[in-house]
């Protein structure tokens, strides 16, 4: 039987992953996951497509209060509370809507990370953005709350190149152990502890699962893109690896839970 082997949260869309033990999930996503989102003055928004340095931020949210790390920077933790809850217009793709800025000391923070002027942006309690094709609302997250890799795929793409890729790399929120490599493409419907999730849609890959999270920078090598687009490349030339989840319902899920396959 399948179960839960990680958690991974990440407070700010593109900043490093944090493993949790247990987590809730909410209809959007995650508790807390990708609540805020640096965005260019005219508001449209920055990753670690472009900007891989910001992989090497972590981020830790609480509801109350973001703290930000990073080695090169003093960190910096600032209240809810001390926001400035300006409305401010941005997008995620093709998803226009309207977020919270923060500080001027966090907008300065990225500013010198990033090395050009950015703002942080945040969603409130309730994210703004509703997406009509999954029928739900959805954080910073590219296009669905949550994302769900497998080891056992991980193994087998390790398995076909020289070097070792983590899965870091593919920023998922949930992986599962005990399966066959890409099971999980066969996956509709799944539970884990009390929550069942709609196994929506393959995710399509970019750029980003080139960038090695513990240095910030892309690899040289093009790797595993290039690997991956020998044995999983579909008819549309997109790399497929994990699977887009939307949740059926609230509740806490822990590593270690059994992942009941429904349909």
């Amino acid at each position: 039987m399948p179960t839960l082997a990680g958690i991974y949260r990440y407070a700010i869309k593109s900043s490093a992953a944090e493993a949790l033990a247990s987590a809730h999930v909410q209809l959007e996503g995650l508790r807390h996951d990708r609540r805020f989102m640096v965005v260019k003055p005219d508001g449209s928004f920055v990753t670690a497509r472009r900007y891989p340095v910001l992989q090497t931020v972590t981020a830790r949210f609480d509801g109350a209060r973001l703290t930000v790390l990073h080695d090169d920077h003093v960190a910096l933790a600032e209240a809810c509370a001390d926001f400035d809850y300006q409305s401010f217009a941005t997008r995620v793709w093709a998803d226009d809507f309207s977020a919270w800025t923060t500080t001027q000391r966090l907008d300065a923070w990225f500013s010198r990370v990033l090395g050009e002027p950015v703002h942080l942006l945040w969603l409130g309690e309730q994210s703004p953005r509703y997406r009509d094709k999954i029928d739900t609302r959805v954080s910073f997250a590219d296009g669905y709350p949550l994302l769900l890799t497998s080891e056992a795929s991980l193994a087998d793409l390790n398995a076909r190149t020289d070097g070792t890729h983590v899965m870091a790399q593919f920023r998922p929120n949930l992986v599962v152990a005990d399966t066959a490599a890409f099971a999980e493409d066969t996956w509709q419907r799944i539970r884990i502890g009390p929550v069942t999730f709609r196994v929506d849609a393959p995710c399509a890959r970019c750029v980003m699962i080139t960038v090695d999270p513990a240095r910030g920078q892309r690899r040289s090598d093009g790797e595993p893109m290039q690997t991956l687009l020998r044995y999983r490349k579909g008819d549309d030339n997109q790399v497929y690896f994990g699977q887009n989840l939307v949740a059926e319902n609230e509740g806490a899920i822990s590593t270690g839970d059994t992942v009941e396959i429904l349909a």
